[in-house]
């Protein structure tokens, strides 16, 4: 059961799912190997309650107890960690509304604009200053972001990521006498690799390769946001946008790769369960919950010339703490905990997610109790050089729709990248405004 369950928390980090390094004046700056907070150790501290909430994540209670809840009742024997599960009555407008008390807010990076608007945040900038909080110790894209979405505060820490990868069916390739993808192709050569592996065999279509389009655009190695942040008008109507989606959207036009309607958005199934993809872009969380008997491997996602040796962008959870919570100082010391080298292990060998963390041994240690990925290709996870995260926007959400849908039009000969993408930033523009009203 605890196996199971830590399988399926780990599967539905994927969708989701998701920061850096920098230090000197934002962090106070121990070197230590280890975050301090110091309260945690030298003041004895009365029993208390530290309520968590996860907002648009099905994590049961169990879940959380076997996430972090044991082992935060191990470290700090006097909290009591309650966890409000996400569901039917739980949204965060009801759980606001209903007057519960919230300590830390747990957030995929997606959700992190939206939530500004609950004015729920705490500046956590005191804290780390007065417990030296080691803030170098963050791995720097995921750290960046956070001081840059802050304009300077500092309003959650990282506690675990996933990036996108190439995963790829050995047997596929075994089958048809084709070499496996290798580490440092560029997307031409994936293009080549694909239309060798795209073919129809015994009656049954084999495809090369597929990516679930949101989400590679969410985490695109370009860095291109679906939102001007400064102006909050669309983005994707650029050469820059145009260039990336066309450059997948000719794996679509591969003669026979073109997808059954019913496959649009279900790239996964003709990987997992289908078994005719060869090749898929995602969250290393599909081969963390592969069925076992699956022969997959990995490596790092192709580069664009335009960004040689740049990986996808890191897609973290972070932790925040709200700012109606009574326990601030206790809260920050489990936060510090939930980064420690000791958590940031437990988060990786469960295949729960990768570290959050600047050490090579904690990243080698991802998946080392999931037996579907003994011997497989761990560092692959790991961009070795993340693309920034691009800037995040309460209306990314909305441009989002019409953004996949021109993909979807220029993948399909529907339309061509400039009609389709103009027609975007248009629909874009119209609900960004609807919703500002």
């Amino acid at each position: 059961m605890k196996r199971r369950n830590r399988v399926m928390l780990a599967s539905s980090l994927s969708t989701l799912l998701m920061l850096s390094a920098c230090g000197g004046a934002d962090g106070g700056g121990s070197k230590e190997n280890q975050p301090t907070a110091k309260a945690a150790n030298e003041v004895k501290r009365e029993p208390v309650e530290i309520t968590f909430y996860r907002p648009n994540t099905g994590t049961t209670d169990e879940q959380f107890m076997d996430l972090m809840g044991k082992k935060i009742k191990e470290k700090f024997p006097y909290v009591t960690p309650k966890f409000i599960p996400f569901g039917t009555g739980t949204s965060i407008n009801e759980v606001i509304a209903s007057g519960q008390d919230l300590d830390i807010v747990i957030l995929s990076i997606g959700f992190v604009a939206q939530f500004q608007n609950y004015n729920l945040q705490t500046d956590l900038g005191e804290f780390i200053k007065k417990t030296n909080y080691d803030t170098s110790r963050l791995e720097k894209s995921m750290f960046d972001f956070i001081k840059d979405y802050g304009k300077g505060s500092i309003f959650s820490l990282p506690i675990f990521t996933t990036a996108e990868v190439l995963m790829y069916n050995k047997d596929l390739f075994d089958k048809f006498g084709v070499p496996y993808p290798k580490e440092g192709m560029t997307w031409d050569d994936l293009y080549e690799l694909s239309k060798k592996m795209t073919r129809t065999e015994g009656g049954t279509q084999y495809y090369g390769f597929a990516t679930s389009v949101s989400h590679m655009e969410r985490v695109n190695q370009l860095s291109l946001p679906f939102v001007d942040p400064q102006t909050m008008k669309p983005a994707m109507d650029t050469e820059k946008f145009k260039m990336f989606a066309e450059n997948f959207a000719r794996f679509y036009k591969i003669p026979g790769a073109v997808l059954p309607k019913e496959k649009h958005g279900k790239e996964a199934d003709l990987f997992i369960k289908d078994r005719t993809l060869a090749m898929y872009a995602y969250f290393n969380s599909t081969m963390v919950g592969a069925p076992a008997d699956m022969n997959l491997d990995a490596v790092p996602l192709p580069s664009f010339k335009e960004a040689p040796g740049v990986g996808s962008q890191m897609y973290p959870t972070l932790a925040s703490i709200a700012s109606t919570s009574k326990h601030k100082d206790v809260a920050f010391d489990i936060l510090a905990y939930l980064t420690s080298d000791e958590m940031q292990e437990k988060f990786a060998a469960d295949g729960t997610g990768m570290p959050v963390v600047n050490n090579p041994k904690l990243i080698e240690s991802f998946g080392k109790d999931v037996p579907t990925l003994k011997g497989k290709n761990i560092k692959a996870f790991y961009p070795t050089k993340p693309a920034p995260i691009s800037p995040k926007t309460v209306y990314d959400d909305i441009a989002e729709k019409p953004t996949t849908a021109a993909f979807r039009e220029v993948a399909q000969d529907l339309s061509d990248a400039n009609t389709a993408f103009r027609k975007a930033a248009e629909q874009a523009a119209k609900d960004i405004e609807a919703a500002k009203k």
